[in-house]
């Protein structure tokens, strides 16, 4: 009787550990498709490793942006087949500029990949929307000059276009350096790689999981939340911003690449990204060259093209307008609208003006 009793008792146990486990998968199941059908497919930072350009975007790849300390995000980022940040909705898609006599390919980090504000609303998307241009963004965040000439000689050689757009940013210059001691090179030294760290199957497979995405996304938000308890909203004020030297490196690397672009027929400008302390805090008494300053006597001394933004987000920011995200380093709406104006005033045979006002925050 005991032996029944006790075959008995692990059946009911196993029973019950079947049908948690089965309620439990159909409900992950449910969530899953809940979550596809609602086209709430979450993503902060969706990067894949690569032998070629270490870290790359997946491609045919759409996610609803979000930011973990809550401040930005909520709109629609896509990744098309060649892994290039584009219109999620296909709004210029009516327009076929496959054909167009020219082609504008932006070289960038986080600043160009624009990810903190819907595409239409940074200045790739504004120039895209007003342009008949073939137009490509190939910003990735992190990159940096070396990557650039990389990309060039790679991709957007063969993308042919007619004018070539490299924005820089301050921490350009130790990521160049970190990421040269990773580098491969060929026999004459030329950079012909910069392998990724790789990455497994399973975390690729996880990604393409709308729940887990979702889960990753609240977990982030509240250890955000938890760091920060207690301490004031603006906590994150606190960014630390570089204002390096010009290496050998990087104005070897910037120099090269203006020399093969114009080289293939093509016009090349680049950028900087304005110092963000100097223009919010209004720091006249600094006599020291900002980084922007180090780059504009380069490019006048070597005769590159170089687009100053300085001086428009100077004059805008005491009117009154915020350019940058309160407690962050990237350009808000108003920003991508003063870059996009700027290129348009540079380019009038290649963007129609800007017409899009700035906002009072």
């Amino acid at each position: 009787m005991k032996i029944y009793d006790n075959i008995f008792f692990k059946k009911r146990i196993i029973a019950r550990i079947a049908l948690v486990t089965i309620s439990t998968v159909v409900a992950l199941l449910v969530a899953e498709c809940s979550l596809r059908l609602l086209k709430t497919g979450y993503g902060n930072l969706p990067q894949e490793s690569d032998k070629i350009f270490h870290h790359v975007h997946p491609s045919e790849y759409k996610f609803v942006y979000y930011n973990p300390r809550y401040k930005y995000g909520g709109h629609k980022v896509y990744y098309d087949e060649n892994g290039l940040i584009a219109d999620p909705n296909r709004a210029y898609s009516k327009r076929d500029t496959s054909t167009s006599a020219h082609r504008v390919a932006f070289l960038g980090d986080s600043f160009t990949e624009a990810l903190q504000v819907p595409y239409e609303d940074s200045f790739v998307g504004i120039l895209s929307g007003n342009s008949e241009c073939e137009i490509r963004n190939y910003g990735v965040s992190s990159y940096s000059p070396i990557f650039y000439l990389l990309q060039w000689r790679k991709i957007v050689k063969k993308f042919e276009p007619s004018l070539v757009v490299v924005q820089i940013y301050s921490n350009d210059i130790s990521s160049d350096r970190i990421y040269i001691e990773k580098a491969k090179k060929d026999d004459d030294g030329q950079v012909i790689a910069i392998p990724g760290p790789g990455e497994g199957l399973i975390r690729n497979q996880l990604r393409k999981s709308y729940l887990m995405r979702l889960l990753r996304k609240t977990q982030l938000q509240l250890l955000w939340k938890y760091e920060n308890r207690g301490n004031p909203p603006n906590i994150v004020e606190g960014v630390v911003e570089e204002n390096p030297d010009i290496s050998r490196l990087s104005a070897r690397l910037i120099m090269t690449l203006a020399n093969e672009v114009r080289e293939s027929g093509a016009q090349f400008i680049f950028t900087v990204v304005p110092s963000r302390a100097r223009i919010i805090q209004g720091k006249d008494n600094d006599k020291t060259p900002s980084f922007s300053e180090k780059w504009k006597m380069f490019a006048q001394e070597n005769d590159i093209p170089f687009l100053d933004l300085t001086m428009p987000f100077e004059r805008e920011s005491k009117k009154g307008f915020e350019l940058f995200f309160d407690g962050d380093i990237h350009f808000n709406k108003n920003g991508h609208i003063i870059v996009a104006s700027e290129l348009a005033k540079t380019y009038p045979n290649l963007f129609n003006p800007v017409k899009k006002p700035l906002i009072k925050y």
